[in-house]
């Protein structure tokens, strides 16, 4: 829920428009949303409106974020960024626990 809910909260802050049919996101999704098909399909909501508001957005519109002067594509780089740093932990700790990633089998 942690990468779903920043994807939307990102993608706010970049200037996108968070889709319609998007259920209300509040605060505490992130502890109350366990189960594990809700959850994936969270973050597959939450890529699906990154891909499809990304080409519309001007990514050199000058913005603030998290107090700081920057541009729309910095934030969407940041999307990029989150997410990539979640997946290295996860496939960390899928290897702690025994799990091999379907790649390196």
């Amino acid at each position: 829920m942690h990468v779903a809910l920043g994807n939307f909260y990102l993608l706010d802050q970049a200037g996108g428009k968070i889709p319609d049919d998007t259920p209300e996101i509040r605060p505490d999704l992130e502890k109350k949303i366990t189960a594990k098909a809700e959850v994936l399909a969270w973050l597959g909501r939450s890529e699906k409106a990154v891909k499809q508001v990304y080409p519309a957005v001007d990514r050199s519109k000058k913005i603030k974020f998290l107090g700081k002067d920057t541009t729309s594509d910095a934030v969407f780089l940041r999307i990029l960024v989150h997410s990539h740093e979640h997946m290295g932990q996860m496939i960390a700790y899928a290897r702690m626990i025994g799990v091999t990633p379907p790649w390196s089998k």
